[in-house]
């Protein structure tokens, strides 16, 4: 990697934990400039907007997404299997970072406000309900769930257990919130076996 691209990707990482805590909108450049010990001329010039700031963040926990949570999902047998190592992944993921899930964030501080950037958000996330309701479909050719299920809204409830995660969690601070997980997934599974 060379020096401008170790430099960007220093300041995505810096700028993505960042997001997490602050959403999207709430990050400067100078503030970010000060976190990454950069001045606010020499990272404006990386992104030359904070439009383009804030789809450079986007993109880079997408990637971190895929990385940590969507491939090696992917790699565990399919059906019943696979869909608690997702929800598994995805709540480490969402939780190692200091505030929470980028995505669960920005999308809050965007549904309403037209632009490149909410357009991304609502493609990323458009993207990974897709992905969950084929999480479903393959639990249906394994045999683990039944065949006439209705895969999107499999997709809903599963994003929607996590959605409950992520409030219980960092706001609630619920002492219970693993117990409770389990048993919310124990009983979606049912509800489609």
């Amino acid at each position: 990697m060379k020096k401008g691209a170790e430099t960007k990707f220093h300041i995505l990482e810096v700028a993505t934990d960042m997001a997490s805590r602050l959403g999207l909108e709430g990050i400067s450049i100078g503030a970010l400039s000060k976190a990454t010990h950069m001045s606010k001329s020499g990272l404006f010039a990386h992104f030359q907007s904070k439009e383009n700031l804030q789809l450079a963040i986007l993109e880079h926990a997408i990637g971190i997404f895929a990385e940590k949570v969507a491939i090696p999902t992917l790699k565990t047998t399919a059906g019943i299997p696979r869909i608690k190592t997702l929800l598994e992944k995805w709540i480490a993921w969402s939780t190692q970072s200091t505030g929470g899930c980028v995505f669960v964030i920005a999308s809050a501080d965007f549904s309403d406000r037209p632009g490149k950037v909410r357009d991304r958000i609502r493609a990323q996330q458009q993207d990974w309900v897709d992905a969950l309701a084929r999480v479903a479909q393959s639990a249906i050719r394994v045999g683990d769930f039944r065949d006439d299920i209705d895969c999107r809204q499999f997709a809903f409830e599963f994003y929607s257990l996590l959605l409950g995660f992520h409030l219980y969690y960092k706001l609630l601070q619920s002492p219970d919130i693993e117990e409770r997980q389990k048993e919310a997934l124990e009983r979606l599974i049912a509800n489609y076996r």
